[in-house]
């Protein structure tokens, strides 16, 4: 399942449409900007745009977790599951494992 457009995304902006491109100007995604005073599809599609790096950040992070174990100064041990849990279903999502409820 890891057939996406490689990254680094950007945006670009041109009369009513906001463009998500692929380094090699390949068009991820387009959306229509909104008529109204507050439009989010910018900020939306910054943070579609950011995703390839977000999920290398969260296989890095995974990465870190699996081979370490947390200890903070005082000796304690962090249980870090919840992390690791969020993290994998983060990344299983990402690269289309899983799906939300409601979505073929």
């Amino acid at each position: 399942m890891n057939m996406r457009t490689p990254g680094p995304w950007f945006i670009k902006i041109k009369d009513e449409a906001i463009g998500i491109m692929g380094k090699d100007s390949s068009l991820v995604a387009v959306m229509r900007r909104k008529k109204s005073d507050v439009d989010t599809r910018v900020s939306d599609a910054q943070l579609i745009a950011a995703a390839p790096l977000l999920l290398d950040a969260c296989k890095n992070i995974m990465a870190v977790l699996e081979n370490n174990l947390i200890v903070t100064a005082e000796g304690f041990k962090i249980n870090d599951s919840h992390i690791r849990e969020s993290l994998v279903d983060a990344i299983m999502r990402a690269e289309g494992y899983r799906k939300e409820q409601g979505q073929s």
